[in-house]
């Protein structure tokens, strides 16, 4: 205890309850180039089903890594993915156009895209509140007018992104009228033709998928056409040009629409109204929320539509895959104190869009708080609140859309030239630190010899997980049993030419059925191996031996590449591979255990080494906190008693025949503690699986005693 300068009573407390944690080793690893998801980090897949969701479908080009990864998780809960993505790769945009809300450059063409690898990407990139323009860094292309802003961006990388379509509204119908042209109502064309004339109102307080209510019948607004159609389309008609078109000099906007009006809709000087596509989807026109009330401000409201416009992600074109409502207001809070500010809501709960900068279509800016003025958008209620004290509590308003907002992605892509070493940069090295990264599986898909080289060496660095690899597809797929064993045989030995307990290698591909694209495609079996290591140890131990009839089932399979007879297991096994077999009436099975060491030793079977990387990664945890402790016998005898009953039921799970740990004076010598180590010998006889089974059956005569020739 320490010393007391006066009497009292102190209390202190030991804690000698240090034990031995459990360690997890199945959590799987894999990186490939997916269509959708994060890019160049890691995320944890639990399912197959959550595999499409976060990463998307497979496709042609990434089918082998994406069955290896879906594979896996047909055996195990667990599995790090980390998508890799090129640099000519882009997020989808909707970008501002000439009008302010087309997906086009001023000049007419479309923007080139930005990329945003992920949060990091995207929370680095914007600046002052929006996103790069083309003026600032380059990322998004614009070669006339303004340098463009983008509205929005996909949430990831990809050309799935060109599926999406986003909406937005602040206020769900308008009804047109005369447009405050005297004696002037709606005019339309004919019966049976598909425009209308509106006066007085611009076109831009009408959308392109607007709906427009004449009479009891919805027409959806296609486009505008007339004279200067590069400001909204507006016509201008002069007084008695025709009976319908009264007005001294009035502007119309001449609508056009998907159907052709009903005769009894045609009705001259009729009001209609103006209808967001997307209202139905809400249930409440959007208004001044409680916060904004609090404030004395009003109109801060917006609902946002997430649309499946082309229906890659839901199947369906035009779904409605997100909405949000939420305010204009920076600092606006729900009713439960989490923020509602309309551009966060969008980039923490979306998981298909980011915010890039608010609208161009609003209504006229002032620029000032001042009460009665328009407030802008991302303004606080701070300033909203002063602006209506200061007015005597006349109260101020955030601005509106002059029309309905809807812009559909564009200029996303994959982009091009996916090779094995994009895959290790950026992909396969986010597994590399052992420190940060809990990792046990690592799947090598159909990995060319470089990139099976690079993650043996990523595994034999960390010495805490195992690579899982399988022979090139050229190697097996649509060869003889013959010829295919020799193949993987020479690529092993003479192409890969790699020695390594940390490495496990399986013999060939599977068939099997592709249900998101309706074809049958060849994967590699390394993704299954992995798999069954991993399910052997939720239902065993990892020291169990995952081949067998037992345990080394071989899931969603038609047919192997190639089914390899005794003679060619024989040499497949004399040469480490792990030949996988499908036996008639029993499945198919992985039949051998082997890890890639050449050198004879029991650390050439997955079973041992998996024991060990169980054993050295738990005593390691629990050791360190041994460090900056004395090294003396209380501590040594507390490190002993803590190894010992780990190892003792390590022992009883059948992962281990015998054990000692020494740990004391003979090897924690003085010159050991004077160089502050602290030494720990432990012993252990591993257990072995049964690889080779000898039957000997001996007849004997009528009269023979058993014991004559057994013995007792």
């Amino acid at each position: 205890m320490p010393f007391q300068i006066s009497p009292g009573v102190n209390v202190t407390e030991k804690d000698l309850t240090n034990i031995v944690p459990a360690v997890a080793t199945t959590i799987g690893g894999i990186a490939g180039y997916f269509n959708w998801g994060p890019a160049e980090e890691r995320t944890l897949i639990d399912s197959e089903n959550n595999l499409v969701t976060v990463f998307g479908k497979p496709d042609n080009n990434n089918a082998e890594q994406w069955w290896t990864a879906a594979n896996f998780l047909g055996y195990a809960e667990a599995l790090e993915v980390v998508r890799t993505v090129n640099s000519d790769a882009f997020n989808s945009i909707v970008v501002a156009g000439p009008r302010g809300d087309a997906a086009t450059d001023d000049d007419g063409s479309n923007g080139a895209g930005i990329l945003l690898k992920n949060a990091d990407a995207y929370y680095s990139g914007v600046e002052g509140g929006t996103l790069p323009s083309a003026s600032s860094d380059g990322l998004i292309g614009a070669s006339g007018g303004k340098a463009e802003e983008t509205y929005f961006a996909a949430k990831w990388p990809g050309t799935l992104g060109n599926s999406l379509k986003v909406s937005v509204s602040d206020k769900h119908e308008i009804v047109l009228g005369n447009g405050g042209v005297a004696g002037s109502g709606i005019t339309t064309g004919a019966a049976g033709t598909n425009h209308m004339m509106v006066p007085g109102f611009a076109v831009g307080e009408i959308s392109v998928g607007d709906t427009i209510t004449l009479a009891s019948n919805n027409y959806t607004v296609t486009g505008f056409t007339g004279a200067a159609s590069g400001d909204g389309a507006k016509v201008v008609i002069g007084g008695g040009v025709t009976a319908q078109h009264t007005a001294e000099d009035a502007i119309y906007t001449h609508v056009t629409f998907k159907e052709n009006l009903v005769a009894a809709d045609v009705s001259n000087g009729a009001t209609a109204t103006v209808k967001w596509a997307y209202s139905g989807n809400f249930s409440a026109t959007p208004d001044t929320s409680t916060d904004a009330a609090k404030f004395g401000a009003a109109n801060d409201e917006v609902n946002i539509a997430v649309i499946d416009e082309d229906g890659l992600f839901s199947g369906a074109r035009g779904t409605v895959l997100e909405t949000f409502t939420a305010s204009k207001a920076r600092d606006a809070r729900k009713f439960d104190g989490t923020g509602n500010y309309y551009v966060n809501v969008i980039n923490e709960q979306s998981k298909y869009i980011w915010w890039g900068d608010h609208l161009d279509n609003l209504g006229t800016v002032s620029g000032t708080t001042a009460a009665g003025a328009g407030v802008k958008w991302g303004d606080s209620f701070k300033n909203v609140e002063n602006a209506s004290l200061e007015d005597s509590g006349s109260g101020v308003t955030f601005e509106s859309l002059t029309r309905n907002f809807y812009g559909s992605f564009v200029n996303g892509t994959d982009g091009t030239g996916f090779t094995d070493t994009g895959r290790y940069t950026g992909g396969y090295d986010q597994f590399a630190d052992a420190e940060t990264v809990d990792m046990s599986l690592i799947l090598g898909a159909n990995a060319e010899a470089t990139l099976a080289g690079q993650l043996i060496e990523l595994v034999d660095a960390r010495k805490d997980c195992l690579a899982f690899l399988s022979p090139l597809r050229s190697n097996v797929v649509d060869k003889t049993a013959t010829v295919a064993s020799d193949n993987a045989v020479d690529y092993y030995n003479n192409t890969l030419n790699k020695s390594s307990s940390y490495g496990v290698f399986d013999s060939g591909w599977k068939y099997q059925y592709d249900r998101y694209n309706d074809i049958y495609r060849y994967i590699p079996l390394n993704g299954d191996v992995a798999g069954l290591c991993a399910r052997t140890e939720l239902t065993n131990d990892a020291w169990w031996s995952p081949a067998g009839f037992n345990r080394g089932q071989i899931r969603s399979i038609v047919k192997l590449a190639y089914n390899p007879r005794k003679a060619h297991r024989d040499k497949l096994y004399k040469n480490n591979l792990n030949p996988v077999v499908a036996f008639p009436g029993e499945g198919t099975i992985l039949f051998g255990d082997k890890t890639m060491q050449r050198k004879p030793s029991a650390f050439d079977r997955i079973n041992v080494r998996r024991l060990f990387i169980v054993l050295e990664k738990a005593i390691a945890t629990a050791a360190k906190y041994q460090l900056f402790e004395f090294n003396d016998e209380f501590t040594r005898s507390n490190f002993v008693n803590m190894v010992t009953p780990f190892l003792r039921d390590v022992q009883g799970r059948r992962g281990i025949f015998d054990f000692r740990v020494v740990c004391d004076e003979t090897n924690n010598t003085g010159e050991i503690i004077d160089r502050n180590e602290f030494v720990a010998d432990i012993f252990i006889k591993p257990a072995r699986s049964i690889n080779f089974i000898q039957l000997n059956f001996v007849a004997v005569r009528t009269g023979v005693d058993f014991e004559e020739v057994a013995g007792a």
